[in-house]
């Protein structure tokens, strides 16, 4: 090689198997904070992995720019084989399959995206907490909304629920570095639609400040046939029995590790909820015999195993649809121990159709490529 082509192809030698390291890190970023732990231990693994991984990428650097690599120690090479592997392959590869990714069948929908700036300056829904800052950002669109219409089709779908309405609202995060003023927003689109069901899928409050705004924002809303609610692990991280108590008192049942039974025309729903790993789970056997299972769980990690539940539909929340989605790449982090697996939307497995919610707000509320939302879907028979 000549002595110009040389620094090139170093270079190009030292950044593939940086950027497989990198896909090493995100993946046990994701992995670990699915685990059950607390944000406080999260927080400190988080520390521990970032110091590792800084310290790894400098010697990886160092040793592909300075020595050759047939030089190396075995436990080198191999790592750098399996970070070229992950640079090259499986990284470009998870990416592909998320954009290729198809709604299964049976499902129709339309959207319409709204922004809330447009009815009033940005600044009255900045609040004096820390998020306020990521509200400035430029091109955030944590102050969008888009209301998403689901028609969903199931073979076994009873009569007595064919045309049955469910509002699902996700992952609010309550929180000072908003007003009240963005979620009184929202909830004014809400109530534009009638809903037989309004369900929340946990993550209600990020501040405890905020505990307040449940009433006045969430009991808005109304539903013919009751309101029901779960944790998330934020809401356990800041004052779950407080947090649960106002939620029943704005007149949602709270389904935590339960089952209730609805009879409709002589058929049966069952609703259940769990925020697991973090909160309680239900036990196999305390699955009621129902004519249609709904299912609410804070995160997607159980819908492998809510087939053997029996569960027909599944809404979930908790990944945000990563919030930040770059172009080609997709989301980044994520909070499953799937990593981008089941980033949002619709997913089937045997019987089961599950929907992960993007969400409406966010520990940190910076979104690109990632609006918030809510959704409707209305049942149909296939």
């Amino acid at each position: 090689m000549s002595p110009d082509g040389e620094p090139v192809a170093r270079a190009v030698l030292a950044w593939v198997p940086l950027v497989g390291h990198l896909y090493h890190f995100v993946l046990l970023i994701n992995v670990t904070s699915a685990l059950g732990y607390s944000e406080t231990i999260l927080g400190r693994v988080r520390a521990s992995l970032l110091v590792v991984f800084t310290l790894v990428t400098a010697w990886l650097g160092w040793l592909t720019w300075n020595a050759p690599w047939w030089t190396w120690t075995w436990p080198t090479w191999s790592y750098a084989v399996a970070c070229v592997i992950s640079g090259l392959v499986i990284g470009p590869l998870g990416s592909l399959r998320l954009a290729v990714r198809k709604t299964p069948k049976g499902i129709m929908g339309t959207s319409s995206r709204h922004h809330a700036t447009d009815a009033a300056p940005r600044e009255r829904y900045r609040g004096p907490g820390a998020g306020r800052r990521w509200l400035a950002l430029p091109g955030n669109q944590s102050l969008e909304l888009r209301l998403r219409e689901w028609e969903v089709a199931f073979t076994n779908l009873p009569h007595a629920l064919d045309g049955l309405r469910i509002l699902q609202i996700s992952d609010t995060h309550f929180s000072t570095g908003y007003t009240r003023d963005y979620f009184d927003w929202v909830m004014d689109h809400c109530q534009d639609q009638p809903a037989d069901l309004v369900v929340l899928t946990g993550d209600v409050v990020e501040d405890q400040a905020t505990i307040g705004w449940i009433e006045p924002v969430l009991g808005r809303l109304e539903a013919r046939l009751g309101k029901f609610a779960i944790l998330g692990n934020h809401d356990h991280e800041h004052g779950a029995s407080a947090i649960a108590a106002a939620i029943k008192n704005s007149g949602y049942h709270m389904l935590e590790g339960q089952w209730l039974t609805l009879n409709l025309d002589g058929q049966t729903l069952a609703i259940g909820g769990t925020s697991a790993p973090w909160g309680p789970l239900f036990a196999h056997e305390d699955v009621p015999e129902a004519d249609f299972r709904l299912l609410l769980c804070h995160t997607p990690d159980l819908f492998p195993r809510a087939p053997a539940w029996g569960v027909d539909f599944m809404l979930s929340g908790h990944n945000h649809g990563g919030q930040i989605r770059l172009p080609l790449v997709g989301p980044i982090f994520m909070p499953s121990r799937y990593s981008r697996r089941f980033d949002r939307g619709f997913f089937r497995k045997g019987q089961t159709l599950m929907y992960a919610s993007e969400g409406l707000g966010g520990k940190h509320p910076v979104r690109y490529g990632c609006v918030p939302e809510v959704a409707w879907f209305t049942l149909g028979r296939a």
